[in-house]
């Protein structure tokens, strides 16, 4: 291969596989050499004329073989995942209530959030007043900050975030009325978080009323709304142009036609499934609240418990243990 060659073909200079090498070598037998233009960085230069160098080493040197057995091991579906359980790991074993560094990095909320309200009135009375906070807020508003965990899971943290609410209203406010203030704010919140996990939609300090998610605040009643209609009885395809604007006036008409005919069924369909959905949750509830009332406490720890112990509860032990341990 002479250098020409590889100045034509760009994107065969970087190989490092001797069948391609071959590959080049034949093609340049038998086409013709077409001349291109390219502009290239100085770094890239550099790097360039560093792979024709590498590339005239014979595929047969025993750094290129080794070179080929690390690409391919490296690459392979095994170390790929691998790679990604080692990350999730790491990312899994970090604790932000134990951080060193963590623990020193103050932050601000928005007025009128939960957030806000427990960095305020904690101020002066953990290591870290923000820290808390977010950490206390998350759990009590588990709906919206851990999707990723189960609906019990999110429910145990919800009442584990209760109940050291409690803990801490009973033996950290010298002022009665300022932990009142303090548990009523965590009781409104913790209400509306039990209400979006039945499937409502709620935002905290409005005056607008929670309302079911498959209807509107501007619908009659609990009636569906048409968002929801189409995307769940709108054929697939068609739901997605619509959304983005490129549904025809035959399609939308046909819909309609098709609302109409079935109106009554899909009412019907869509509130047997959030009433299910809600009774499910409910049930759920109800049970972790059971599982609570079967824990050992003590200076607001659980140190044991009668009940049946969930794969979670460890994790949950351990949250409440750290979370207390920043109290001064």
């Amino acid at each position: 291969m002479n250098i020409q060659h590889i100045q034509t073909n760009v994107a065969r200079a970087g190989s490092l596989y001797q069948t391609k090498l071959a590959n080049s070598e034949r093609h340049h037998e038998t086409s013709s050499i077409k001349n291109e233009q390219v502009t290239i960085s100085k770094e890239g230069l550099a790097k360039y004329s560093a792979s024709l160098k590498f590339n005239k080493i014979s595929g047969n040197d025993p750094m290129i073989q080794h070179f080929q057995q690390f690409y391919e091991e490296y690459n392979s579906a095994e170390a790929i995942e691998q790679r990604r359980l080692e990350q999730l790991e790491k990312e899994q074993a970090y604790n932000p209530l134990t951080d060193e560094f963590n623990l020193l990095v103050k932050g601000n909320f928005p007025e009128n959030t939960l957030h806000h309200s427990i960095n305020e009135v904690l101020e002066g009375k953990v290591k870290n007043a923000s820290l808390y906070a977010a950490e206390l807020a998350s759990a009590i508003r588990s709906s919206i900050s851990m999707s990723d965990k189960s609906v019990e899971e999110r429910a145990a943290y919800r009442e584990m975030a209760l109940k050291q609410a409690e803990y801490v209203a009973e033996n950290y406010f010298d002022n009665k009325e300022e932990a009142t203030s303090f548990m009523n704010e965590i009781n409104k919140y913790y209400e509306n978080d039990l209400l979006r996990e039945k499937g409502y939609a709620v935002i905290d300090n409005s005056d607008l009323e929670p309302f079911r998610k498959y209807s509107s605040p501007l619908s009659n009643g609990n009636d569906a709304s048409f968002y929801t209609l189409a995307k769940k009885y709108m054929d697939e395809d068609y739901f997605e142009r619509f959304i983005n604007g490129e549904g025809t006036a035959k399609e939308s008409a046909k819909f309609l036609m098709q609302l109409e005919n079935n109106k009554e069924k899909y009412r019907k369909e869509i509130t047997e499934e959030f009433e299910f959905n809600e009774q499910q949750v409910e049930a759920l509830v109800k049970d972790v609240k059971s599982m609570f009332e079967s824990f050992v406490w003590e200076k607001g720890h659980i140190t044991g418990t009668t009940g049946e112990e969930l794969d979670y509860f460890d994790e949950l032990i351990n949250w409440n243990k750290n979370m207390l341990s920043l109290f001064l």
